[in-house]
């Protein structure tokens, strides 16, 4: 009897392992099927045109500003060359990004933070979007998350490997899409001001800097030329004349509605009025939220190292969009998007413990708003219906026809 009862325990012991996996196995189950459904619907865009095309012509490899997810792609491309096919490669990153998320959200500020974290981003409709398209971004998100986790174990144990293996990855990201190198700018404020009093530490991390600048050096010469034509010189800060791309300078209401842009609603306005204030006031909520969590005492270093992260690549880009080329733009921000996330959860875990009938109730709005941007997502097609017209085309053709 005595036997039996410790192989029982054995047995139960030995299934525990898992227990502590579920809650985010069923998280990424889910952004799975979210990632997934859908995944061929909207025909390919020129955008994903470009990337194909790119993928296709690697002879250019060093001419192109973001290879590496070009590269990536024609490696994919070998098995099939469906639209899903071809748009699964982002699907496998986003959902890497949600785990990476938790693991870094659970690393700095707790396990539940950590899962309300992964579990925005897996419902929002921006990250679903670039989970499902032929586009750097998922990569590029990816990489980034990847390399600051990375970074926080080198805060706490400044190694060789750890700052080699930050130095990799940033410079991975960097060559996905070259706005990642905002991303420095917050592992520099985070590491020099902690390790400020050791010269010996800091020389590692300058090392570490050196080496993504050297690596990084045969793409910069073309990146400084294309940069140029593509931000097209410098305006006269405040004015509201269109850029290039058509944009005005973001204002302060851009930025209080950026909020609600990464985790419900990145659509534009609305065309009902109600559901258009509705996004608003929850933008607005979004924003007080961080406000809380960052301004509640007592704050922790780690809370602080999350805020860099989130907010001063967001300050790089709103100044550079206020003299030149609006990068106010959301797949351009989607970089800083997990951080906000990661603080978001950490307001509403704050808000719990001190006033769980508000929380319960921010819960609702947040669900009801996540709703809403997904049904728009799935229910209305954004793209142009380029397959539609090719397979008109080469049905409907006549001698004679002209296009």
């Amino acid at each position: 009897m005595k036997a039996n009862n410790y192989k029982t325990a054995a047995l139960l012991e030995r299934g525990n392992w898992f227990r502590p996996w579920m809650p985010i196995t069923l998280i990424l189950l889910l952004a799975s099927g979210l990632y997934l459904y859908q995944l061929g619907t909207e025909s390919l865009w020129v955008d994903e045109l470009i990337s194909i095309h790119r993928a296709k012509h690697l002879e250019r490899v060093f001419s192109d500003t973001r290879p590496l997810y070009h590269i990536v792609l024609q490696v994919w491309m070998i098995v099939n060359s469906s639209d899903t096919w071809l748009r699964g490669l982002c699907v496998v990153f986003a959902i890497g990004t949600v785990f990476l998320t938790y693991r870094l959200g659970r690393r700095l500020m707790g396990e539940s933070t950590g899962l309300i974290a992964a579990l925005i981003v897996a419902l929002s409709p921006l990250f679903i979007h670039h989970a499902q398209e032929v586009r750097m971004y998922a990569p590029s998100t990816f990489f980034g998350v990847a390399g600051t986790l990375i970074l926080t174990h080198a805060l706490e144990r400044p190694t060789t490997p750890l700052l080699l293996g930050w130095a990799a990855l940033r410079f991975l990201a960097i060559l996905t899409t070259p706005l990642n190198v905002a991303l420095l700018l917050p592992d520099i404020v985070v590491f020099g001001w902690k390790y400020r009093n050791q010269p010996h530490v800091l020389f590692r991390f300058g090392v570490g800097l050196l080496l993504i600048g050297i690596l990084w050096l045969p793409w910069v010469f073309p990146l400084v030329t294309k940069s140029a034509k593509f931000m097209g010189g410098v305006k006269v800060p405040g004015t509201s004349v269109p850029d290039l791309g058509g944009r005005t300078s973001p204002g302060v209401l851009d930025v209080i509605m950026q909020p609600g842009r990464f985790t419900a609603w990145p659509f534009g306005r609305a065309n009902s009025n109600a559901i258009y204030w509705f996004y608003n006031a929850y933008s607005v909520m979004l924003t007080c939220l961080l406000g809380v969590v960052l301004f509640n005492k007592p704050r922790s270093a780690k809370l602080g190292w999350i805020a860099a992260w989130a907010f001063l690549p967001l300050v790089l880009f709103f100044s550079v969009s206020q003299v030149s080329r609006s990068l106010w733009v959301n797949r351009y921000l989607l970089l800083a998007a997990p951080y906000l996330c990661i603080l978001l959860a950490a307001a509403g875990i704050g808000i719990w413990y001190r006033w769980r009938i508000g929380a319960l109730v921010i819960a609702l709005i947040y669900a009801i708003a996540v709703g809403g941007g997904l049904k728009r997502y799935y229910t209305v097609l954004d793209r142009e219906n380029w397959r539609g017209l090719v397979e008109t085309i080469a049905t409907k053709e006549e001698p004679g026809d002209v296009i």
